[in-house]
């Protein structure tokens, strides 16, 4: 399988059973509104974590969230603190582990918090 080929895969997936979420980066402390660089509507898989992850600052309030990096070329890399807006509830991105085939970025797995 080819890096095109295994985002191929993911984004339809995503597209036929996942969730819709905003993934943004606050680009100053202050404002009303406060300015941020956003991607909305990104297709996502949204799962609570398991009872093996919670360690650390994860709990039971944590959820795993996959991403394909399809949308994302303007907000990539994204790092922790970084946000994502599930269900109208803004969350922080905690953990972030790229998955990568030759080099090419072809998923994006993250742990969320708040």
């Amino acid at each position: 399988m080819t890096p095109e080929l295994a985002i191929a895969d993911l984004d339809s997936q995503l597209a036929r059973h996942g969730a819709r979420v905003s993934v943004y980066r606050y680009t100053a402390t202050t404002g009303d509104p406060r300015p941020k660089d956003e991607v909305a509507n990104v297709p996502a898989f949204v799962r609570a974590v398991s009872a093996d992850e919670l360690v650390g600052n994860i709990n039971q309030t944590a959820v795993n969230v996959v991403l394909s990096p399809t949308l994302l070329a303007s907000l990539l890399p994204l790092k922790k603190g970084d946000k994502l807006l599930i269900d109208g509830k803004e969350r922080n991105i905690e953990l972030v582990k790229p998955i990568s085939m030759q080099t090419t970025l072809v998923r994006i797995n993250l742990v969320v918090i708040g």
